[in-house]
């Protein structure tokens, strides 16, 4: 039996809403028979994680660099570097989970970067979902190469059993997910504005702050539809079927996998992002349609020519099962068996 400690495996109250990613890792691992996560969900999910008995063989870690951007952070730092240290000295293995070129949030950019070659040295193996991850490690972390394996974002497969009717769609682009200001939500509806754009678009998410949520409502408008709340993946379906394509407007600085964009997929949408990272790589996937912009100006031009583009459900299928969580799982098992020698 494999035993994997995960963070974070933070604890979530039933009225919030959060990325399902470790839930899915977690359920992933312990359906194999051969894995199982021995940390709980707590509030604080990295103090937890220095009690003994949630100690596994083998030790994920997922956004290390950004803890200084929680509660505490430069302290939870500090008390991460040193766990790390003590997990090495007792032979454990650690797994870095690269998600993201850096830290969406700013602040603490010096106290990031350290803890992001801190954890390069000190992982056994670093995991990526993007192709430009493999990349970032060579430009950034060149000892570290050997180390870097890219295993596609998994997903679900959601798709519906047909496709809608063009006369359903009430959208040109929709934007979904909570709305922080690394999304580039305001950005994009100031330049539609500006250019006196007539697309349709539909916003639907918790917004980070009021302050940001006032700025937004500036710009609602016959065109922009916004719906600031969290959103169930059963409105989701509804919404993607109502849309000729979901819209990620991300600034391409910090982004490179996105889970946004595999769940997005899983329904069967049409995908804008900007050319970094996964969209970048799924751009190139024939069987999809990604599409990816450089500039803003970019993307009324791309639902022009893409609108009537139509999308193939045994392509879509295809994708998603060969890259369904529970077949994660056993790839993840098979590196990890092959690379450190755990079994």
């Amino acid at each position: 039996m494999i035993t994997f400690s995960i963070y974070p495996n933070l604890k979530v109250h039933q009225d919030q809403t959060n990325n399902p990613y470790i839930k899915d890792f977690i359920a992933a691992l312990n359906k194999e028979g051969i894995s199982k996560v021995i940390n709980p969900p707590h509030k604080n999910p990295l103090l937890s994680l220095l009690k003994r008995k949630y100690w596994g063989k083998v030790w994920i870690f997922n956004w290390f660099e950004s803890i200084p951007d929680y509660k505490y952070g430069p302290l939870q730092a500090v008390i991460a570097c040193v766990l790390l240290i003590v997990l090495k000295l007792t032979n454990k293995k650690i797994i870095w989970v690269l998600h993201n070129q850096c830290s969406h949030a700013t602040g603490y950019e010096q106290l990031k970067s350290f803890l992001a070659r801190f954890i390069s040295h000190r992982a056994d193996l670093i995991l990526t979902h993007s192709l430009e991850g493999i990349e970032i490690v060579r430009q950034n972390y060149p000892y570290a190469i050997n180390k870097a394996i890219f295993m596609h974002h998994p997903t679900q497969n959601r798709l519906p059993l047909s496709l809608p009717k063009e006369d359903e769609k009430i959208y040109d682009l929709l934007i979904w997910g909570t709305i922080t200001p690394y999304k580039g939500v305001l950005e994009y509806l100031s330049f539609s504005h500006q250019h006196s754009s007539t697309l349709r678009i539909c916003i639907i998410g918790k917004c980070a702050s009021e302050n940001l949520k006032l700025q937004l409502q500036q710009y609602q408008s016959s065109y922009v539809t916004l719906i600031f709340k969290g959103v169930s993946f059963e409105e989701l379906k509804s919404y993607i079927a109502q849309s000729h394509f979901v819209l990620a407007p991300y600034t391409p600085q910090s982004i490179l996998s996105s889970g946004m964009l595999m769940d997005s997929l899983s329904f069967g949408a049409k995908v804008i992002g900007p050319a970094v990272g996964s969209f970048k790589d799924y751009s190139h996937e024939k069987t999809l349609k990604v599409y990816t912009f450089k500039q803003m100006e970019d993307i009324a031009r791309i639902v022009h020519v893409h609108k009537e583009d139509k999308i193939s459900l045994m392509d879509y299928q295809n994708f998603l099962d060969n890259n369904q969580w529970k077949l994660f799982a056993p790839r993840l098992i098979k590196h990890i068996q092959q690379h450190l020698k755990i079994h």
